[in-house]
């Protein structure tokens, strides 16, 4: 056997002959790595270059010296191509082919440079779009969309009609620029700028998130604005203080056509002038809560808008309003291209967009807005010797001087206009339906379209319908509290509904009467309904096969200074219980349009395996899901 001499010797021999060997192949990397050395220096030197060119760009477009942008933006492509042709080059050196580490930190500098490429090629496309937008515009004083030629307004829309393909590419391009910032790894070669690049994914999402709103706006709007051919709409001026499914009663309508840009015609009417001219002549069978509480034989324009569901109600109200003409004057109505339904709320909004508006010797302002108006037409019109008949002629002349305002705003105000409308629509301040299919999916790709969503698990929807109780919706003060607990092999959901009278009997409020329904997932059970006296709470529960849900519907009222809090006790279908077994439960609560939540509370803690409870508005729609 050999000694332990021996067997030193041996071994540091190996360890002489493995640290050669390791040394010969540092010193042959170092050699591969050398002769890299310049494509890499001339990926970095060309990223560098590319970045301040873009730095150009983004100072040029916010003095709106969009060639300077277009020109900075293009050198910023032919950069990052640069850099991006030298790291294919370093690529095919034996190290960074053969050691994983290193390709791994090549990688990540390749999906930077492709990152900052696509940003390039997007300005590059984009900016003349908006060159030739702001060339038309700079026709006009002070750049506003009113004062431009209708051979300009036509110009105009056709260039954001034919911008289609390029909006969707430049967020297809965002999109991968994303991923691709996404994959460059936290600790490695680009470690010292990583908070540059977090900046750089955080400022590229908020962008794509504007874009993935505003992609079907765009779209959609040529069409609101008359081209290529005139459009006709329908128009609901919906009163949510007198709440109704889909916002709020049907005090007024409108008429609208627009052509090439121009608002070439818009009048209002008293939705009372449709309606009694067809008494005795026109018949359709209401709803029933509509003839049990209204006394009603018919169903008129004035309560169309049964539905919760936009496009049921749009579709409701058309029909209606056709029949009702033919009905009374033996002659038919134009096609529409759509119908429109705004409440007060968005009117307020653009009033303080464009400042106050005095009509008739009253200034409406944000606050007092729908108020004031209320005031006018209910009361004031009598001081002022105006028959009950035009009491509402100065919607007319308000909207008009509103219109004027709105298409004399100048182009550095349209970004606020857009954020108006955006912020309306999420609150269902604003809903359109289009007959063309077409564009009904892109008014529901925008949020507008109103409609009762297909839930994949867990739905709530609180429905309002204000019975003969005049403008007490304004004084009501409502919360929802909805809790979802294991129960007898399945989920059992309880709501609890509270309605407080803060007002009192007068010219603009009673007691409040309302026949509300809740939406639920369909199959849900029944169990009990708490807090209504049920020789008036006129219960019901149906399943509803085409919106795919069950509503349990009953008819409530509040006196003055009270306040009602009722409990509705519910069995979830099986197909919600199995979702919530595969943890994959989720809850969306949808607001009724016009309907003011004070509180929405959620208690999912029974059935999470931590607690979670939120306590959040309901201006917009809301989604909950266990663990988030």
């Amino acid at each position: 056997m050999p000694n332990q001499r021996q067997i030193r010797y041996n071994l540091w021999r190996i360890f002489k002959y493995l640290l050669l060997a390791a040394l010969i192949l540092i010193i042959i990397g170092l050699i591969s790595l050398f002769s890299v050395y310049k494509d890499l220096k001339i990926a970095a030197q060309s990223g560098l270059n590319a970045k301040a060119q873009l730095l150009a760009a983004e100072q040029a477009i916010n003095s709106k010296d969009l060639a300077t942008a277009l020109s900075a933006s293009q050198s910023a492509d032919s950069d990052f191509n640069d850099g991006l042709a030298a790291l294919t080059s370093a690529r095919q050196n034996w190290v960074i082919k053969n050691i994983a580490p290193v390709r791994a930190q090549i990688n990540d500098l390749d999906y930077l440079l492709q990152s900052g490429e696509i940003i390039s090629r997007s300005l590059t496309t984009v900016l003349p779009l908006a060159q030739n937008l702001e060339g038309i515009l700079s026709g006009a004083q002070g750049a506003n969309f009113n004062q431009l030629s209708s051979v300009d307004k036509t110009r105009f829309l056709k260039n954001v009609f034919e911008a289609e393909p390029e909006m969707t590419g430049l967020k297809a391009n965002l999109d991968l620029a994303l991923l691709n910032l996404q994959k460059i790894h936290h600790i490695g070669v680009l470690w010292p700028i990583y908070t540059q690049i977090s900046n750089l994914k955080s400022q590229l999402q908020t962008a794509d998130n504007l874009l993935t709103e505003f992609l079907p706006l765009a779209k959609l709007l040529p069409a609101l604005s008359g081209y290529p051919n005139a459009a006709h709409y329908l128009v609901l001026l919906q009163n949510n203080d007198e709440l109704r499914p889909t916002g709020g009663f049907i005090g007024v309508y409108g008429l609208m056509t627009v052509d090439n840009g121009d608002l070439v015609f818009l009048q209002t009417d008293d939705s009372y002038h449709v309606d009694m001219p067809a008494v005795g002549k026109w018949k359709m069978e209401p709803p029933t809560p509509i003839k049990n509480y209204l006394k009603v034989e018919n169903w008129y324009l004035r309560d169309a808008n049964w539905s919760p569901d936009w496009p049921t109600s749009a579709r409701k109200t058309v029909e209606i309003y056709r029949g009702e003409i033919a009905a009374a004057t033996g002659t038919s109505t134009p096609e529409f291209n759509g119908v429109i339904a705004i409440t007060p709320d968005l009117v307020a909004d653009l009033i303080s967009l464009v400042g106050p508006i005095t009509v008739q010797d009253e200034t409406y302002q944000p606050q007092n807005f729908q108020d004031l108006l209320q005031y006018n037409v209910e009361v004031a019109y009598k001081d002022r010797n105006i028959s009950s008949w035009n009491r509402k002629n100065i919607v007319n002349e308000l909207l008009a001087q509103l219109k004027a305002r709105l298409f004399a705003l100048p182009s550095s105000q349209w970004k606020n206009l857009l954020d108006t409308v955006q912020k309306n629509i999420a609150a269902k301040n604003i809903q359109l339906y289009f007959f063309d299919p077409t564009q009904e999916a892109l008014a529901d790709d925008l949020g507008a379209a109103g409609k009762i969503e297909s839930s994949p698990s867990d739905f709530l929807m609180v429905v309002d319908a204000n019975m003969a109780a005049f403008k007490s919706d304004a004084v009501v003060k409502k919360t929802l509290q909805y809790n979802v607990l294991e129960a007898n092999g399945g989920l059992k959901a309880t709501l609890n509904l509270s309605y407080k009278h803060t007002g009192g009997f007068d010219w603009r409020t009673t007691r409040y009467r309302s026949y509300t329904r809740v939406y639920a997932p369909l199959g849900s059970r029944f169990i009990s309904l708490g807090g209504l006296d049920w020789n008036t709470a006129d219960f019901s529960s149906t399943d509803d096969p085409v919106l795919n849900k069950t509503v349990f519907g009953f008819f409530l009222s509040v006196e003055p200074g009270a306040e009602s809090d009722l409990t509705l006790t519910y069995a979830l279908p099986d197909s919600v219980y199995q979702e919530f077994k595969t943890n994959s439960y989720q809850l969306l609560v949808e607001k009724q349009a016009g309907r003011r939540t004070d509180t929405l509370s959620v208690n999912l803690s029974p059935i999470a395996k931590k607690g979670q409870f939120w306590s959040t508005d309901l201006e917009t729609d809301k989604e909950f899901w266990l663990g988030k």
